[in-house]
């Protein structure tokens, strides 16, 4: 059995050569299907997202494509000189493959450490190469397996807890603050690309309103279109503020838009609901006292940014103890795909064993018994084949049931050691003929 994992990443091309290389849902399908017809014998998964593109590949050692062979085939899938992208290529082989895929899917790979999408993506592919028929025994067993990895890194480790940019960590901390916002009115002051970010996080929230402030009107009333919100005038900021629960505030201005005193009259005038306000200008937009404030929750930019950062040294404080279960499942994993191919060699050697018992003994006795009708042969040759099948029933079904079963990834199958035993199956040709036998008459 070999394992190959080939690609790019964000780590190892740019962006021109993934996009390049990148399966859109609509090829993924003929893709597979070329592979299969390419590489016969062999199981695939291709992995494509917007920072990677990976083909997986497994398959006998005689038939299975190397990493020129997997170059070739992106190449001509895509149109593209294989030199274009080939140095760019990033490849694993066999056990790797494993820690590779585990690592992926528990995100150790990814741009943002700690992303919650990859799992998503990685359950994709398998699913695809399901619908494709390119998945076969080793890839249901090693993707389900990676599945589970990335769902037990993050519960063990709380690598994906807390965000990491300055929009996501706004949300987080709008969560905090309110139980719902089906009934909340979100204001944004500015319309610049910060406001269209963080908007883009908060949409999700589902806010009951949003209201848009800019001194351009037609800027405000853009910005308003695309969040499907209203556009205020500048005139009338402080009666915005006043229905505004949440207020994003964004512009470039050089002085305070909202003074001190100016928002207690906003405040009393609110009869001192709840209120947070997300001041990401750079100068601030808010005096920083309006956040002493009864019922008033204000963060600055700065305030968020730390948020992120320590968060991000939380994940990484996660990463030690991931590769430690990612190394552990990995070996886990591999061990038993090894057992599972020596599971199926056993297999076919046991069932070639008796095959070859069979078919000589049913020669035998038809030479003997030269009056036989053809008819009567075959009914003979069907009953030998259906005796051998149910004999060979239970000890198949054992040695397929041993090798899934968890054991020290070094150490000898008892089962399938003892099945190669008692079978004969590690001592040479089948045993010759009873001669019993040459006096049927």
């Amino acid at each position: 059995m070999r394992l190959l994992a080939l690609g790019v990443d964000h780590r190892s091309a740019p962006a021109t050569i993934r996009e390049a290389l990148a399966f859109g849902d609509d090829r993924l399908g003929p893709a597979l299907g070329a592979l299969r017809e390419a590489f016969p014998g062999n199981e695939f998964v291709v992995l494509s997202t917007c920072n990677r593109v990976e083909v997986y590949a497994a398959g006998p050692d005689d038939v299975a494509p190397g990493v020129d062979a997997i170059g070739d085939f992106l190449a001509g899938f895509h149109g593209l000189r294989h030199e274009s992208f080939a140095g760019h290529l990033v490849g694993y082989h066999d056990e790797a493959v494993v820690g590779h895929l585990f690592r992926v899917a528990a995100s150790l790979e990814s741009l943002v450490l700690g992303e919650g999408q990859i799992l998503g993506q990685v359950r994709e592919a398998y699913r695809a190469a399901v619908a494709s028929k390119a998945a076969g025994p080793v890839f249901h067993a090693a993707f389900q397996h990676a599945l589970r990895v990335g769902k037990l890194v993050r519960e063990k480790t709380g690598m994906d807890q807390g965000k990491l940019s300055v929009a996501s960590v706004a949300v987080d901390l709008a969560r905090e603050v309110f139980d719902t916002f089906a009934d909340k009115t979100v204001l944004v002051i500015g319309a610049g690309k910060m406001g269209d970010l963080t908007l883009q996080h908060l949409k999700s929230l589902r806010p009951g309103r949003i209201l848009v402030a800019n001194r351009n009107p037609e800027r405000a009333e853009a910005a308003a279109a695309r969040w499907d919100g209203r556009a205020v005038p500048f005139d009338r900021l402080n009666q915005a503020l006043i229905e505004a629960d949440l207020v994003i505030s964004t512009t470039a201005a050089a002085e305070p838009v909202v003074e001190y005193d100016q928002y207690v009259r906003v405040q009393r005038a609110r009869r001192n609901r709840l209120a947070l306000i997300l001041d990401i200008a750079i100068p601030r937009d808010f005096d920083p006292r309006i956040g002493d404030l009864d019922q008033v929750t204000l963060y600055h930019v700065d305030d968020l940014r730390a948020q992120a950062d320590q968060n991000l040294s939380r994940r990484r404080q996660g990463v030690e103890p991931a590769l430690q279960i990612i190394e552990r499942e990995t070996a886990a994993c591999y061990a038993a795909l090894r057992r599972q191919q020596d599971a199926g060699a056993l297999l076919r050697q046991l069932g070639d064993r008796a095959d070859q018992i069979r078919e000589r003994e049913l020669e035998f006795l038809f030479q003997n018994l030269p009056h036989l009708s053809e008819s009567d042969r075959a009914a003979i040759a069907h009953m030998a084949a259906r005796l051998q099948n149910q004999f060979l029933h239970h000890p198949r079904a054992a040695v397929r049931s041993a090798a899934s079963e968890p054991i020290p990834p070094d150490a000898p199958h008892p089962v399938l050691t003892a099945v190669r035993h008692l079978f004969g199956l590690a001592d040479g040709p089948p045993p010759a003929p009873k001669p019993g036998l040459k006096e049927i008459s």
